[in-house]
């Protein structure tokens, strides 16, 4: 009989673990410690720190990926209310989850082009936003990638600088602060009036 899976709660554990000490700080018998596993049982799942890190970035980037597309697919939206409404998702991530969010921030630059070619980028899935609001005169022309990125710099920023700000400089649950940053996304890339 094959015993159970520990994954999700090495995953548990790691993220845990990097936010306490520090993804360079914490070592794999910190992980194995936490999720209550050996260490052989964690190498079992992941060959190293590295591989435990980039299964945890997919994981929730995969998750983030999905809420963006759930508001991206609505097409009983305009695209400037999906456009919005992917900036009020990524700061619901954050409070859903503030954690898992701060990893994933924080760590795109080491995990994000690891991952497979067929990932749910959601880079990707603003790209389509964009090229469907640029088709109907919405979206200012240009190269999509670029203005995609404006929208994700919108969407992210606001939470990278809140971590390093003075406590309660920057209140993102704040519903007057969450409209800031949607318009902010939407004017970035909205064809002037």
């Amino acid at each position: 009989m094959a015993r159970p899976s520990r994954e999700a709660e090495i995953l548990d554990a790691a993220l845990a673990c990097f936010a306490e000490r520090g993804y360079d700080a914490t070592r794999v018998r910190h992980i194995a410690q936490r999720a209550g596993v050996s260490e052989a049982a964690l190498y079992r799942h992941h060959p190293s720190k590295e591989a435990v890190g980039l299964a945890l970035f997919a994981t929730h980037m995969r998750r983030y990926a999905t809420v963006l597309k759930t508001v991206a697919d609505d097409h009983n939206r305009t695209v400037e209310a999906r456009i919005k409404g992917l900036a009020e998702a990524a700061l619901q991530a954050r409070r859903t989850d503030p954690t898992a969010h701060r990893f994933v921030l924080g760590h795109q630059q080491q995990f994000l082009s690891a991952l497979p070619a067929d990932f749910p980028y959601p880079i990707r899935i603003v790209d389509r936003l964009i090229q469907e609001g640029q088709a109907d005169g919405t979206v200012k022309p240009g190269p999509v990638r670029v203005l995609s990125a404006l929208v994700v710099g919108c969407m992210n920023q606001p939470a990278i600088v809140a971590q390093h700000a003075a406590r309660g400089t920057i209140d993102l649950d704040d519903p007057g602060t969450v409209d800031l940053i949607a318009d902010g996304a939407w004017a970035a890339i909205a064809v002037a009036p």
